[in-house]
């Protein structure tokens, strides 16, 4: 596709495909982006990324799967635009919640690339917590011919800033600030399914969906070294009915990093499996079980540069957020 072609495709399907349907009542807004989602050209490398997924885990109906990879991403980028629109306060009754964060101090709310993340953003906003979340730079370098998508993604960060009180925190270099952030009784959000290509120090062993693969331990670490709890959460999608679920479990004392790393690696595998197209880091899978293999060997990543910056290729952060 030509650079031409690539712009127009991103503006057609931000704003288009995306942010049009979110002004709509969501009954009609949903039926909107469940027929979008039919359309084969929509969002290629998210759905080029899914393929993968057939050939690791049962799934019956690809092409329903398809669909839904498309459905995932058409609420997470419009999601942007919904939030934007309404004050901070507000709360649509197409969105659960199950469990609930801790009343009071700072805490870790360590999360994945599954769903749509901005409720989380919004739900620890209700609950009366400042929160920055954990992001990888953006640079416009790396967005050539893809300004729109660019563009995207510093409203997002900024949308995320506006919910949570306080800027992003960027990696890599993030230590000292998390550190701060979490001293001075505030939350931090960060992402732990990140494969060696994005956060290539601090991977540790870990099994998911069969495989081994890594996770890394640098937010556990910190966790336990500022004495805070660590809070696993997502957002889980209802594809029949276009609802969405946050889900708060319990927090987490870290006493030992290996048992909390386990347990989020089996909260990952459960979820992944119970709605594999909800996982938006499919097109990582491969690379992400061949860099650990070093790992699971005693030895070095096979990709031990890995630069930490963002993924262009989505029409969308892939933060998770």
């Amino acid at each position: 596709m030509s650079t031409f072609g690539a712009r127009l495709g991103d503006i057609r399907t931000i704003d288009l495909a995306c942010r049009l349907p979110s002004r709509l009542p969501w009954p009609l807004a949903y039926r909107c982006f469940r027929r979008l989602a039919r359309r084969e050209g929509l969002f290629p490398d998210a759905v080029a990324g899914a393929a993968i997924a057939p050939q690791t885990l049962p799934i019956a109906d690809v092409a329903a799967f398809r669909r839904d990879v498309r459905t995932t991403m058409l609420l997470d980028t419009a999601d942007l635009y919904l939030s934007r629109r309404h004050r901070l306060d507000w709360w649509p009754e197409s969105v659960a919640v199950e469990g609930e964060w801790p009343r009071h101090g700072a805490f870790l709310a360590i999360t994945f690339h599954y769903g749509t993340g901005i409720w989380l953003c919004r739900s620890l906003r209700r609950a009366g917590h400042r929160a920055r979340f954990l992001s990888g730079r953006f640079d416009a370098a790396d967005f050539t011919g893809r300004p729109r998508v660019y563009r995207y993604g510093i409203e997002r960060l900024a949308e995320v800033e506006r919910i949570g009180g306080a800027p992003p925190i960027f990696r890599p270099g993030a230590r000292a600030d998390i550190l701060r952030t979490l001293d001075a009784g505030d939350c931090v959000i960060g992402l732990i399914d990140v494969p060696p290509r994005l956060a290539p120090r601090d991977q540790r062993p870990a099994t998911l969906l069969g495989q081994r693969a890594s996770l890394p331990d640098g937010l556990v670490r910190l966790a336990r070294e500022a004495g805070v709890p660590v809070v696993p959460c997502w957002v889980e999608v209802d594809f029949a009915r276009g609802t969405r679920r946050v889900v708060i479990e319990p927090p987490l004392r870290v006493t030992q990093d290996a048992g909390v790393l386990d347990h989020f690696a089996a909260v990952l595998d459960r979820i992944v499996r119970a709605q594999p197209a909800a996982w938006q880091f499919w097109r990582e899978w491969p690379a992400w079980i061949a860099d650990a293999r070093g790992l699971h060997a005693g030895r070095a990543f096979s990709n031990e540069q890995g630069a930490g910056t963002l993924d262009h290729s989505d029409a969308t952060t892939g933060s998770g957020t």
